[in-house]
Order: structure tokens, then sequence, then C-alpha cells
């Protein structure tokens, strides 16, 4: 298919020059990087990635008695007892 349509894009010059630098590494240039997103974004009928809003991560405070920074034991970090999950059995199994 021919390249005949023109796409003028303002954009921040420092995160051009960062999306250069990793579509390099892959051996892309900026518009076939584009090219590609386009395509996907037709495939799938809308953007190619979750759209998802930023959570904060939990913090900790060290000086709790519930936790400990290190089990000397096992050599690994305590965490609070209600981040636990159901889940997590499946993994202490292993």
């Amino acid at each position: 298919m021919a390249k005949t349509a023109d796409l003028k894009l303002r954009i921040d010059p420092e995160l051009k020059k960062s999306a250069v630098a990793v579509y390099d590494q892959w051996g892309l240039n900026l518009t076939d990087a584009v090219t590609m997103f386009l395509h996907q974004s037709v495939a799938v009928g809308g953007l190619p990635f979750a759209m998802r809003m930023p959570r904060a991560a939990p913090s900790l405070d060290w000086e709790s008695p519930d936790i400990r920074r290190i089990d000397p034991e096992a050599g690994h970090a305590i965490l609070p007892a209600e981040w636990d999950s159901a889940e997590d059995a499946v993994y202490d199994s292993l």
C-alpha cells in the first residue's frame, strides 16, 4: 500500500527524542512506529493498551510493631498480614 497521507503532530521535543531512541533500538523509525500503533488500534478497535489510573503504592510504617524489616531465618521482608490473599497459598506450596 502506498504511503501518501501526511500526519502532522505536535509533541514535546524531549518525548520525541526519547521515543526515537526507544524505536531505534528495534530498528524502527518514528514513522514506522506510529504506523504500527495505528494498525494495532484498528485491529483492536481502540487504543492498543489498557488505560488505567495510577494507584499510589501502599506505605509502610516501619516503626509499627506489626512489621519486622527482615526475617533473619528466612532472609526476606515480613509484610503486614492484611496484604495476604487466598492466592498466596498457591505460591506458598511451591
